[in-house]
């Protein structure tokens, strides 16, 4: 039997064929446009699962490497803030030496005017310990939304003589890596109040001492020494606190570094999926273009009119 193909049917045929070519033109030119291969599954679907996991990978690694620089910069400002208390206690080192020196403070008004200056210390110290560079305080933990310390007593003339905590008991934490924290805004009242290492109430207690008048200077100096040593625990205590501080600045520079080997590394696997080969594309879009030609060339001939279709 002869099976007659009618020029609709020829027709239909070529427009289904150049509909089919052209799409394909135009996925080669748009690769070529966005240098992008793999935008879908259906643009290469065993590729396409190996590309979602990089992406993803990436997204992770970026997520840690700013979780990482947030840490790093608060641990740095945190170094500032102690720095400053640092100084804070070697100038009431220094005051304490003095004071004890009979010769040298003899006179209410120079003891008086050593107390003055530790009252000065102690509001330095105060505002550095409620320091808050990026809007959030340093030291008061987990709790993010309070000035960690206050004064909760004052003497007659207005002056603190007691200093209380408000911040959290644990300290914040950054995540920066798969199960791998640091330690970031230390609980303030495990820094500047240790018990036998206060930096509040070793001053406090160092400018009562420097103000009584009750005592003579020999007691004066014994008990202005004994305030020395209060002084220089809580001096240590903090100087342990910057090195462990320290010592987390450090590893999060080695974490950064292995983040940002890892992210290049994800980001180049990225590029390798789902990226565009544009020797290929273009060699593929002048064949797909090659191609349309041909079936324009090849239509026309079909779809000519015959005498037969004026006929009827």
């Amino acid at each position: 039997m002869n099976l007659r193909i009618t020029g609709q049917v020829q027709t239909s045929s070529a427009i289904a064929n150049i509909r089919a070519r052209g799409a394909d033109l135009a996925k080669f030119q748009e690769q070529i446009n966005s240098g992008l291969r793999v935008k879908s599954a259906s643009d290469d679907p065993v590729a396409y699962p190996a590309l979602l996991s990089a992406k993803g990978a990436s997204a992770r690694l970026s997520s840690f490497s700013a979780a990482a620089t947030d840490a790093s910069a608060t641990l740095n400002d945190s170094d500032t803030a102690l720095g400053d208390v640092n100084d804070v206690l070697v100038r009431a080192r220094q005051i304490a030496l003095e004071g004890a020196d009979t010769a040298t403070s003899s006179g209410p008004g120079a003891l008086e005017a050593l107390a003055s200056e530790v009252d000065g210390l102690i509001d330095r110290a105060l505002r550095s310990a409620n320091v808050k560079p990026d809007g959030k305080p340093l030291y008061a933990g987990t709790a993010t939304d309070v000035t960690p310390f206050r004064v909760s007593a004052t003497d007659a003339f207005g002056r603190p003589t007691a200093i209380a905590y408000d911040g959290a008991a644990e300290s914040a934490r950054a995540l920066t890596g798969p199960g791998q924290t640091v330690d970031t805004r230390a609980a303030g009242d495990q820094l500047f109040q240790r018990p036998g290492a206060d930096v509040f109430q070793s001053l406090l207690n160092l400018r009562d001492t420097l103000r009584d008048t009750s005592i003579n200077d020999t007691t004066r100096s014994q008990q202005l020494n004994a305030r020395l040593g209060d002084v220089d625990a809580a001096r240590k205590a903090l100087g342990e606190a910057r090195g462990a501080q320290a010592a987390n600045l450090v590893g999060l520079e080695a974490t950064q570094a292995l983040i940002s080997d890892q992210k290049l590394s994800a980001d180049t696997r990225t590029g390798e999926l789902e990226g565009t080969d544009f020797a290929e594309a273009v060699v593929r879009m002048k064949e797909m273009d090659t191609a349309l030609q041909a079936i324009y060339a090849t239509t026309v001939k079909i779809v000519q009119p015959g005498i037969l279709d004026f006929i009827r």
